[in-house]
């Protein structure tokens, strides 16, 4: 009961309302189920349920494909599988808005079979949840998708930061914000972003001084980006694109205060956006 007063409390205070969440699942009791947990969450909020992907496309289609912000797709739909849905779904919303990959609705994948993972990410998704879900794992991941809902609406008002790499063959700019880790190895450093990676020379040590605070060091070869973990231990971190990264045991105690810090400041910023 706690989690729920605090996790509706926070919606309130961040200013969201009116949300419009779908949940595609061709099983009736699992759609029930999310639609419970959503409510428990925040109870201003539209919910629509869909039995299949096309039933979904469908009703994307006649609203212009849009209206929907956060929706929860199974992966393992009997019509169609979810990540076909989610790919058509990007595919008409470039086409009519000329949105980018990371436009609204927010995916999040809700599945049995974690080998889904990178195939989710690979076309944006935001997150992914595996089932059975659990309702403390549930609400996590929902506060981390109405932060970014929030974040989307408000826009940007300055151009994302970014990092120069220069390698022999091109100079390229990559916005910090899709950085997901940063791995050292040989005096050169690998670049892990967007399903992509690009290796060139520099240092580690130069990169965390550049990236800090939303960066952290959590062994001599990686950096990791804190937006994108999505779970840790003390000798490892789950990052959301499905890689898995060592974590020094020097530097867990230090991690695990810095990430901590890094989740309260997001809340203070989406609160300050009202």
């Amino acid at each position: 009961m706690r989690i729920r007063k605090v996790f509706y409390s926070f919606c309130n205070k961040i200013g969201v309302k009116n949300l419009h969440i779908g949940i595609c699942d061709d099983e009736q009791p699992i759609r029930s189920y999310l639609r419970t947990l959503v409510k428990s969450q925040v109870a201003d909020c539209t919910v629509t349920e869909y039995s299949s992907g096309e039933e979904f496309l469908q009703d994307q289609r006649e609203h212009g494909f849009q209206g929907i912000d956060i929706v929860f797709m199974d992966i393992a739909l009997k019509d169609m599988d979810g990540m076909e849905a989610a790919k058509q779904l990007r595919k008409k919303s470039q086409e009519r808005q000329k949105a980018d990959g990371s436009s609204l609705p927010l995916f999040i994948f809700v599945t049995a079979s974690p080998e889904y993972m990178r195939s989710a990410f690979a076309i944006h998704a935001f997150q992914y949840i595996l089932k059975p879900v659990r309702e403390t794992e549930f609400q996590a991941v929902f506060r981390q998708a109405v932060q970014e809902y929030r974040h989307m609406r408000q826009g940007k008002a300055m151009p994302p930061k970014e990092i120069t790499v220069k390698t022999k063959s091109q100079v390229r700019k990559i916005p910090i914000e899709k950085i997901c880790y940063i791995e050292s190895h040989n005096r050169k450093v690998t670049v892990h972003f967007d399903q992509e990676q690009i290796e060139y020379y520099e240092k580690i040590s130069e990169l965390e001084r550049i990236l800090q605070p939303d960066f952290f060091r959590v062994h001599k070869g990686y950096l990791v980006h804190m937006k994108y973990i999505q779970r840790y231990n003390r000798s490892e971190l789950y990052m959301k694109n499905g890689d898995v990264i060592l974590i020094s045991k020097y530097k867990y105690h230090d991690f695990a205060k810095a990430y901590l810090r890094y989740l309260s400041e997001e809340n203070d910023d989406a609160a300050g956006r009202i």
